[in-house]
């Protein structure tokens, strides 16, 4: 896709080589602002560049214009060009970003991008030259992943294709049903198929399992758009081979999620995709469910057990079930051989099935509401069929919106480069990094927040522990300086007090908070009596002594 910078010239355009180059002034705008906000997507953003001649008498030619970052857009008309006293040239770009990767791609691209996090962003820098002379100027682009609608009874729905054996064959496809007319409504495709799905009340995202039979799985997040981005793969005792059919979020906001063929239960941090537990739910003889979902008010998993026909009721933790004494009956008649492909739960306790019918078990097409005491279904309405499927609904409360917005926090980079808001911070006293040591003089900070995570300044390449070790112990040290300059308490963080604690689980859940933490407050102004703008990152990097951990 070829853009095109379509150049708006105020004041005669001199052509003539002959005049001689003087002052420029350079001026980006996304928008008609410094910073968007990319919160749905497809997302069009207007990209304005102005060059403008501030030299007092003399005419000036603009020798060069280039965006390194959006290399799709052209300019038109094409530097070098001459701009009259008190005139300027505008040059415009409309871009589109299909989707939020789209977005984190053009991150990725930046020098600087903060990625990984929930909000990642990217600087858009126009530059231009003269003879003897440069300027440039800048944007901001913030990239949000766009959150489920509000928590409430929507059910929503994933399918895609199968082959004979159970396995997918196309990628998964997001749908909202509606349980009264019994249809379901596109939200968006993913790259990938996936099942397993659940719904988050705590961060308002979908996560499921994407596994393809083959390859080994990955625990994915899913938004609104039905576009899906990997967290990490699932490591667990299952096989690659292995169906991951049921998923279910709890109270706490932990993801579980169930394989069939070897009855693997785990639970699943949704901020890391770090496996918590796992543990084995009966035998495949004894037990067999293709989805379950958490009662909000016992916080146990229900589901439809195939192998006996019957409601289970499952302990998440235990990974131990119990079937309801009575066989299941379909609007009076016992259920044979049917499979319940979802498993919906309301906040007031209600629980749904999406399944196949007595007359028809080997499609799923099916809305039932299930009777907690007697584990009787009724009919509620008839859908399409599908496959490959599996449901979710946000069945806890959200957490309260917090009292106070958050303070003003700042990130690695501002404490390595403002020498000031550093020695406020060290001028407290030395910062404990508990396991990871202590931080006692503005050299060995400027040490930890400019540390390589990947390679030491000797040249050795880091281990992923080492690696996490780094970056975990600048977060903690710009925690504490946030704390120290802005007066924004930074959270608590287990596993990090010895050495010994140190493993990745722990200091990948810690690193996760921490991040989120020290980025929550980059929207609110610093203090203008800090003097936030005194930024010089390369003498600081010069004083860094980088630490051993």
């Amino acid at each position: 896709m070829n853009h095109r910078w379509l150049g708006l010239l105020l004041g005669a355009v001199l052509w003539s080589p002959a005049v001689l180059a003087h002052d420029f002034r350079a001026e980006k705008l996304v928008n008609g602002v410094k910073q968007a906000r990319v919160v749905s997507y497809p997302a069009t953003l207007s990209f304005t560049f102005t060059a403008t001649n501030i030299h007092p008498t003399l005419d000036s030619i603009l020798l060069t214009a280039m965006d390194p970052l959006l290399t799709a857009c052209t300019l038109s008309p094409a530097p070098p060009l001459t701009v009259p006293v008190g005139g300027h040239v505008t040059y415009q770009c409309e871009f589109t970003i299909p989707t939020y990767e789209a977005c984190i791609a053009l991150g990725e691209l930046d020098t600087n991008p903060s990625s990984p996090s929930e909000e990642v962003s990217f600087t858009n820098v126009f530059g231009i030259t003269w003879d003897n002379g440069a300027a440039q100027d800048g944007v901001n682009v913030l990239c949000v992943q766009e959150r489920i609608r509000e928590c409430d009874d929507t059910v929503y729905i994933s399918t895609a294709s199968s082959t004979g054996g159970g396995l997918p064959s196309a990628p998964s496809r997001l749908f909202t049903f509606d349980p009264v007319a019994g249809t379901l409504s596109p939200l968006g495709d993913a790259g990938m198929p996936y099942n397993a799905l659940a719904f988050n009340h705590i961060d308002g995202f979908l996560y499921a399992i994407a596994a393809d039979g083959v390859s080994q799985p990955n625990f994915i997040r899913v938004d609104a758009n039905g576009s899906a981005q990997v967290i990490a793969p699932v490591v667990s005792g299952a096989a690659n081979s292995a169906v991951w059919a049921a998923g279910a979020i709890l109270g706490d906001g932990t993801y579980l999620g169930y394989e069939s063929q070897s009855n693997h239960l785990v639970r699943i941090n949704t901020t890391t995709g770090a496996v918590l537990s796992d543990v084995i739910v009966g035998t495949t003889l004894t037990f067999a469910v293709a989805d379950f979902a958490v009662n909000p008010l016992s916080g146990l998993l229900y589901g439809f057990n195939g192998a006996t026909q019957r409601v289970t009721v499952i302990d998440p933790v235990l990974g131990t079930f119990v079937d309801f004494l009575l066989p299941t009956v379909i609007n009076g008649s016992r259920s044979v051989g049917n499979t319940m492909v979802s498993a919906v739960f309301s906040a007031a306790g209600q629980l749904f099935f999406y399944g196949t019918t007595n007359a028809n078990n080997s499609l799923a097409n099916t809305f039932y509401a299930v009777n907690l005491v007697t584990g009787a279904f009724t009919v509620v309405s008839n859908g399409p069929v599908t496959q490959f499927a599996d449901g979710a609904t946000c069945a806890f409360p959200p957490p309260p919106p917090a009292v106070r917005p958050p303070k003003v926090t700042r990130d690695h980079a501002f404490f390595g480069s403002n020498v000031a808001a550093l020695g406020e911070c060290m001028s407290r006293g030395p910062v404990d990094l508990g396991g990871l040591g202590k931080v006692t003089s503005p050299e060995v900070a400027l040490g930890v927040l400019w540390a390589n995570p990947v390679i030491s300044k000797s040249g050795e390449v880091r281990s992923e522990v080492d690696s996490l070790k780094v970056k975990i112990a600048r977060e903690l040290l710009t925690a504490t300086c946030n704390q120290r300059c802005f007066g924004t308490v930074a959270p608590v963080v287990s596993g990090l007090d010895t050495w010994m604690e140190l493993n990745p689980q722990s200091m990948g859940q810690a690193l996760g908070t921490l991040v989120k933490h020290n980025r929550s407050g980059s929207d609110k102004a610093v203090p203008l009596s800090k003097e936030g703008w005194k930024l010089d990152p390369l003498p600081a990097q010069e004083r860094a002594v980088e630490p051993r951990y």
